[in-house]
């Protein structure tokens, strides 16, 4: 994570879970992302509560 935020422009998250491929739920300007994600999921990664 800490790579993707310094050397990404862009990024997206998309959650999988076993056996089933991810949807992306975000995608955007990696600083707003990882400042103010719109989804719970997104911030719940960037925060480290998870992944």
């Amino acid at each position: 994570m800490p790579q993707a935020a310094r050397v990404c422009d862009q990024c997206a998250f998309f959650p999988a879970e076993q056996g089933t491929p991810g949807q992306i739920v975000e995608h955007g300007p990696t600083p707003a992302m990882f400042s103010a994600p719109s989804d719970p999921r997104t911030a719940d990664c960037v925060e480290g509560r998870f992944g």
